[in-house]
C-alpha cells in the first residue's frame, strides 16, 4: 500500500519507519512483529476491515500513543508486556510516539470459537476491550513465540496457549440480543445508510452507529447485514466506491483528492479496494472516460 513516498502496512503503520515486520501463523493465529529503531511511526490510520480482533502487546517501555475517537481523544503510555484489545471493525487513528516494539496478534472470529470449544469455554463469544492493561503472562508466551528459531510445532503449541490465555483472562459471554424478523426496522435502515454517507470523507465507527440506532454493536452489526446482505464495513466500503465514481468525472480532481474526499487512508488503498471491486485501478478507468 503506497502513498506518495510513504508506504504502509495493512495496520496503517509507515513501513519506513519500521526495523522489524515479520508475520508468521501459530494456531491459526496470525502474528505480526512490528519494531522501530526506539521511535515510533508516528500517525496511524487504518480503516475498518473486519469484526476480527487484534492484539498489541508492547515489549519495550515508554509507548504513548493518542487514540482518536469521534468526539474525544485519550492517551495511553504502555510499559513493558501492556497490551490493547481492539477489533478491526472500527476506524482506528493514534498518534504513536516513544519507543515502538510490538507483537500483534491477530485472531479471526472463527478461530476464537474454535479455540474455546477445544478449551471447554462454552459461551465465550468476545474479547473485553482494554488498553494498557499489564499481562506478563502474555508477554512471556508472546516472547517464546517471537524468537526466529522455534519449530512450526512449538509455534503451534504456544500460539494455542495463546489464544486460550487471551479467552481465560479477557472472555466474555457473546451479548444476545433479539432482533425483529428482517433485521433492522427500516428507520434504523434509513438512518444508518443516511450516517454512513453523510459521514464517507472521514472515520466511520461501527460503534457510533449501533449508539444512533440505540443498539449494541454486535446486534447492530448482525441486524444491518441481516437488511442489506451486507456487513457494515461491507456497505461503507462500496458507498465510498460508489462516490470515487462520481468523483473521478471531474478531471480537475486528482486521484489523491478523490481518495481523501472518499475517506479512503490513502492513495493505494484507494486503488486497491477499486481495482478489487471493479477490475482496474482508478487512473485507467478515468482515462477510458475521455
Amino acid at each position: 500500500m503506497t502513498d506518495v513516498g510513504t508506504r504502509r502496512d495493512v495496520f496503517g503503520c509507515s513501513k519506513a519507519s519500521l526495523d522489524q515486520d515479520r508475520s508468521f501463523i501459530g494456531a491459526g493465529i496470525h502474528f505480526h512483529l512490528k519494531g522501530g529503531d526506539g521511535s515510533a511511526p508516528g500517525r496511524v490510520h487504518a480503516l475498518a476491515s473486519s469484526g476480527d480482533y487484534l492484539i498489541g502487546m508492547s515489549m519495550k517501555h515508554g509507548h504513548e500513543r493518542t487514540i482518536y475517537h469521534q468526539h474525544h481523544r485519550e492517551k495511553h503510555t504502555f510499559g513493558e508486556r501492556d497490551l490493547y484489545i481492539r477489533t478491526l471493525d472500527d476506524d482506528y487513528v493514534a498518534d504513536l510516539s516513544g519507543s515502538f516494539s510490538f507483537v500483534l496478534i491477530e485472531i479471526e472470529h472463527g478461530m476464537m470459537a474454535q479455540l474455546a470449544d477445544e478449551a471447554g469455554l462454552e459461551g465465550v463469544g468476545e474479547l473485553r476491550r482494554t488498553v494498557g492493561t499489564s499481562d506478563p503472562i502474555l508477554g512471556g508466551l508472546v516472547s517464546a513465540l517471537s524468537l526466529s528459531h522455534q519449530s512450526e510445532l512449538i509455534r503451534e503449541r504456544l500460539g494455542a496457549a495463546i489464544g486460550i490465555h487471551l479467552l481465560e483472562t479477557y472472555g466474555t459471554a457473546q451479548r444476545r440480543r433479539r432482533l425483529a424478523r428482517g433485521g433492522l426496522s427500516r428507520r434504523n435502515q434509513n438512518l444508518a445508510k443516511e450516517l454512513i454517507l453523510s459521514r464517507l470523507d472521514s472515520s466511520i465507527s461501527v460503534s457510533s452507529l449501533a449508539e444512533e440506532c440505540n443498539l449494541s454493536r454486535s446486534a447492530f452489526a448482525k441486524g444491518f447485514k441481516e437488511s442489506t446482505g451486507k456487513t457494515p464495513y461491507q456497505w461503507i466500503t462500496d458507498a465510498r466506491v460508489e462516490r470515487s465514481l462520481q468523483l473521478l468525472t471531474d478531471h480537475d480532481l486528482s486521484l489523491d483528492d478523490v481518495a481523501t474526499m472518499c475517506g479512503f487512508a490513502d492513495h493505494s488503498h484507494f486503488s486497491r479496494v477499486f481495482s478489487a471491486r471493479l477490475g482496474e485501478p482508478p487512473g485507467m478507468w478515468r482515462r477510458k472516460l475521455a
